[in-house]
């Protein structure tokens, strides 16, 4: 066996109490007005949804784990995740640092409406940001001290949205 396809589960929503690890942020906290929510769905899922609004130049909404990290993924090549969506661009998102303003790790993925796809997000792909901004000569992504997980949906996608994801996974361990 190729020891490449190994993977850990780092978030199973099967389990309705993972859910409540998790938190949203949305761009309420630069006087916007968009809304959002996650939490167990009765499916053995969690539901990230809400409302995506530009007003008052806002255009944001997020959800990420809290108090669960960190990870040492040194020894995987990057994330998987199991989710339906809605059509709409995602990104998934890794944080190195419990700082509030500290940039994040983000990687682009587009859903398809109604259907459950595996999104494999390579670590060497995620691009450095900080408040939508890229972040030149920032440091690599450090897999060994990943702090959090998350999924972003803005780039003026006005309206309602719905993400719904099963799992989190590290693919391609490498034992070492």
């Amino acid at each position: 066996m190729d020891d490449t396809g190994c993977e850990i589960v780092l978030f199973d929503f099967r389990n309705p109490a993972v859910a409540c690890a998790w938190h949203t942020v949305n761009d309420t906290v630069m006087g916007g007005v968009s809304a959002s929510t996650i939490e167990a769905t009765d499916n053995g899922t969690a539901l990230f949804r809400g409302m995506v609004s530009l007003d008052n130049f806002g255009g944001f909404c997020s959800a990420s784990s809290s108090g669960t990290g960190p990870y040492n993924l040194s020894n995987a090549e990057g994330i998987a995740v199991r989710v339906r969506g809605d059509g709409k661009q995602y990104k998934l998102l890794i944080k190195t640092d419990a700082g509030l303003n500290g940039f994040s790790y983000q990687f682009s993925f587009a859903t398809k409406q109604g259907a459950w796809m595996t999104v494999h997000a390579p670590f060497q792909e995620f691009v450095a940001r900080f408040r939508g901004a890229i972040v030149h000569g920032a440091p690599p992504l450090n897999r060994g001290h990943v702090v959090s997980l998350g999924f972003l949906i803005g780039e003026r996608q006005e309206g309602p949205f719905a993400l719904e994801i099963e799992s989190i996974k590290a693919y391609g361990l490498k034992r070492g």
